[in-house]
């Protein structure tokens, strides 16, 4: 019993210093807000790609604190960007060349599934990196690559195939880049997904790049994960 007074003694000590007394009495909710992460206008201009959307999301977790849950409410921002895919390059002539002058039109819309098969997409999520007496407690700090894959493009009976890791420099660092194969039914149907997700201090950043298996988008993806920035901080 004393043991568990002194725990709930530091945490009221921890938190009231931090302005968090009423998430630990279960007065208020604790706020967590990621800063927004997009491509830079270069970036875009260099591959061709073009925003097609964005949207804040808040998702209301569960904390354990000292023995007592109490509710964290987690807001989150995503961006999607697309580029129209020609017949040259679904035909398997110039893939993953840049384009020259950084023109090409993009689909509107939201982030294609895995079953793609005429334009290519980038998303990248920002949300916050939320800590608890040291501890990340966001819900998706401990998910592999390939459960991502499974949750955000709902796959479902899909073969999820790895097929390999690279680095490429992100916002300050070293960050890993992981690309599966969702086999279709032929080749022509198959879709390539490329996963990034790392620590980016606050925040924990998501990267996904759909395009359909016949085309090369690798350069692509890699220079859209390089050009990312936080342009509010």
């Amino acid at each position: 019993m004393a043991r568990h007074r002194r725990a709930l003694l530091v945490a009221v000590v921890l938190f009231s210093t931090v302005g968090c007394l009423g998430f630990l009495t279960g007065s208020q909710a604790l706020e967590f807000s990621a800063n927004e992460t997009v491509v830079s206008d270069g970036t875009l201009d260099e591959t061709g790609y073009q925003e097609a959307g964005n949207q804040t999301v808040t998702n209301v977790i569960n904390v354990t604190v000292a023995g007592q849950t109490r509710q964290a409410n987690l807001t989150s921002y995503r961006y999607t960007y697309n580029r129209t895919v020609d017949e040259s390059e679904m035909d398997g002539d110039g893939l993953g060349a840049l384009p020259e002058n950084g023109t090409e039109g993009a689909r509107s819309g939201t982030v294609p599934v895995a079953n793609t098969s005429d334009g290519v997409s980038f998303s990248v999520v920002a949300t916050p990196n939320a800590r608890v007496g040291g501890q990340s407690v966001h819900p998706l700090a401990r998910v592999s690559p390939e459960d991502l894959v499974q949750r955000f493009l709902e796959t479902g009976n899909t073969s999820v195939r790895f097929e390999g890791n690279r680095t490429v420099a992100s916002l300050g660092a070293e960050r890993t880049v992981s690309t599966f194969r969702l086999e279709g039914e032929t080749n022509a149907s198959d879709a390539v997904v490329h996963v990034a997700a790392f620590d980016a201090g606050t925040d924990f950043v998501i990267t996904f790049a759909v395009h359909p298996g016949i085309i090369d988008e690798q350069d692509r993806v890699d220079t859209l994960i390089a050009g990312l920035e936080q342009p509010f901080v």
